[in-house]
């Protein structure tokens, strides 16, 4: 998607210019976007991993920049009162998560003020009081009910890695467990060592994807070539004692070529939404139920107005909107969930929400659907935003617009187009969906000024 693109905290690194062997005790004033402690030293900005601000800490710089320095933790001489003991073993090295040294309450509360001063500094928005609602949380751990876990051979010893990248790194670290993955998903790292240890065409395989609905999952392994019958068995073992359906993809091919399709539910709306192995949910559930019911409040349609749902995916939107609305249009880019969400609706008997196929980075001022007209609209885009969507929607006249992000960047280089073209934000509210990391998404409402 071609749009410009907004940067904040530290670029990305650069080539190593100096390393200090001498500590440096320094203050820590605040966390960036991305969860690393900011500092000053010789009157540059020090962005250090691990740190907390109010801590006193000792640290080694790694890379010297022309504007800025990054810095190792060597030890917390005073510790911030909202330090906490990670519940990973892993946490210091694996990339996943980067706050559960953080309390939970004051992870909530930097990741709702990080977009707040986004918003004020990069948007001119400056949320008040009475526009911002409870940050929607859930349980801080044991939510992750999708992921990725990467697989890879040693060379010289042939050990089998399996788990996630490390800090920093495309490698791979060796993971015994993962307290944010879902219990059900928490074996996975035994299992697949288990039963592919010894095996010795184990390279073809590059990565795992794991997704969980309600009571049903997919384990999918991707592969560069087809499997031996004897790894196939393998596999399969690993999906059995898992409790999962297997999945081997093969470039664009998958065997079985059409599995079955697992469920998750939306029990406010007595909905049940049908996935495939490779169709995006959210991948927290408790919020992601929480979240479907705030925007159904928020955009609160009424029985004769039409509903427009941009980047719908299975209908997580869709659906809960037709039960209220008298249509609802929802338009994805993936001919596989358009075609998903189209039976998602027919399942359950809501014949007012019809779907189509289309590049949302295009101009779609021509789509027969377009041209319709909506009262009510909703953007769910994924990180790059819906800068190209928001420029064709901003002269609309729908009378509510409704922006999840999953990116604050992205949020605050569409806003203003959105302001520029009548609106006002009503509400806003940032969700946990990804409780542990710096990942904020939030709901902006906006409505039409009179």
């Amino acid at each position: 998607m071609s749009r410009k693109q907004i940067q904040f905290g530290a670029p990305r690194r650069s080539k190593k210019a100096v390393v200090s062997d001498t500590p440096l005790e320094l203050t820590v004033d605040r966390l960036s976007h991305e969860g690393r402690g900011i500092a000053s030293h010789n009157g540059k900005t020090t962005f250090i991993a691990g740190v907390l601000p109010g801590e006193r800490v000792q640290v080694r710089l790694t890379q010297v920049h022309k504007r800025y320095d990054e810095a190792e933790l060597l030890q917390v001489t005073h510790p911030s009162l909202d330090r906490r003991e990670p519940a990973c073993a892993h946490f210091n090295q694996c990339g996943g998560c980067d706050l559960q040294h953080l309390d939970i309450d004051a992870q909530r509360l930097h990741k709702q003020q990080q977009v707040l001063d986004q918003l004020k500094r990069y948007a001119g928005v400056d949320i008040q009081p009475e526009q911002l609602f409870p940050t929607l949380t859930a349980a801080p751990l044991g939510y992750r009910r999708a992921a990725r876990i990467g697989l890879n051979q040693r060379q010289r010893d042939g050990e089998l890695l399996v788990g996630f990248r490390r800090r920093g790194s495309n490698k791979l670290l060796n993971i015994d467990q993962c307290p944010i993955l879902e219990p059900r998903l928490q074996p996975v790292f035994d299992v697949v060592r288990q039963h592919l240890s010894d095996a010795t065409d184990v390279r073809q395989l590059t990565h795992i994807d794991l997704s969980h609905g309600d009571q049903s999952g997919f384990i999918c392994f991707r592969a560069t070539r087809s499997p031996s019958a004897e790894l196939m068995q393998r596999l399969q073992a690993i999906a059995d004692a898992l409790q999962l359906q297997l999945i081997v993809a093969l470039n664009d091919a998958m065997i079985p070529a059409d599995p079955t399709p697992c469920h998750y539910s939306l029990p406010e709306f007595e909905l049940e939404l049908a996935f495939g192995s490779s169709d995006f949910i959210q991948v927290n559930a408790d919020l992601n139920r929480l979240m479907v019911r705030q925007a159904v409040d928020w955009m609160d349609p009424g029985p004769e107005e039409r509903v427009l749902d941009l980047f719908c995916g299975l209908g997580n939107f869709t659906l809960p909107l037709a039960q209220k609305a008298a249509q609802v249009v929802g338009i994805e880019g993936s001919s596989d969930m358009v075609t998903q969400a189209q039976r998602n609706a027919a399942s359950a008997g809501l014949d007012n929400a019809q779907f189509y196929r289309a590049n949302l980075s295009e101009s779609f001022v021509h789509a027969p659907w377009y041209r319709s007209g909506f009262d009510l609209i909703l953007l769910d885009p994924p990180r790059t935003g819906a800068r190209e969507a928001v420029q064709q929607l901003a002269g609309y006249g729908a009378r509510k617009v409704l922006y999840i992000s999953c990116n604050p960047s992205a949020l605050v280089a569409d806003l203003p187009l959105l302001l520029q073209a009548g609106y006002r934000v009503a509400r806003f509210g940032i969700m946990d969906i990804f409780p542990q990391t710096s990942h904020v998404e939030s709901m902006l409402l906006l409505e039409r000024t009179p």
